[in-house]
């Protein structure tokens, strides 16, 4: 039986503990296992990437960067490849020495960076202001994400960074104190260029600590 997934979610026959080997058919179960398998594979939507290094990071086995102590900034090579057309990259736990944005650019390119921040300030319901902050031709995408004596956070999309075209990004940044934002950015990289690798850096103060991990979105 071959797998209907995705269209239709397969109906197995399970074999009792009296089933004969032939009844049913040991080998037609694996056979119909391993195709259902490699259809998850095929379909499943974001894939663990695992870069080949990391400047003032530890890359582990199975991918995950760790951050590491008191540094400015960190850049992780081998995170793109022809495999995937769209990626995201998560910052989370870590401190960071003072209050910070994270910016973001893609390594080995220090212009072209277009991105726009919209953001509303914690407050009562009715009484908050929604306001913006752009940013054009710059260095890096520089509102990406948030720093701060309680951890790091970045949850970033990727349209299109190793295609030697626009990069798009989009993504969320949110300030963990009670004085601070929620906040949505969004921007492009106008420069048509292949790009395997990125460099996560502090507005100010250094980071110790924390996770980058970067996943795939299947083509």
């Amino acid at each position: 039986m071959a797998s209907g997934f995705p269209g239709s979610i397969d109906n197995f026959t399970d074999p009792l503990t009296t089933s004969a080997l032939n009844s049913p058919s040991h080998a037609g179960q694996h056979q119909d296992l391993n195709d259902a398998v490699e259809k998850i594979e095929t379909y499943m939507g974001l894939v663990k990437v695992i870069p080949t290094a990391a400047t003032n990071g530890t890359v582990g086995a199975t991918g995950t960067v760790t951050i590491g102590n008191a540094v400015s900034s960190v850049t992780v090579s081998g995170a793109f490849s022809s495999l995937y057309d769209a990626y995201k990259i998560v910052i989370s736990g870590g401190t960071g020495s003072v209050a910070m944005d994270l910016q973001l650019s893609l390594t080995g390119s220090s212009t072209g960076y277009y991105s726009g921040l919209m953001y509303v300030a914690y407050g009562s319901i009715g009484t908050v202001n929604a306001q913006g902050v752009g940013s054009g031709n710059a260095a890096s995408w520089i509102y990406a994400g948030n720093g701060g004596t309680s951890t790091l956070g970045m949850n970033v999309d990727l349209n299109g960074p190793y295609l030697a075209k626009v990069t798009g990004m989009s993504g969320g940044d949110v300030v963990v104190n009670t004085s601070g934002s929620v906040a949505f950015t969004s921007g492009f990289h106008n420069v048509a260029t292949s790009y395997t690798g990125f460099t996560v850096t502090a507005s100010t103060g250094t980071m110790t600590g924390g996770t980058i991990r970067v996943y795939g979105y299947r083509n």
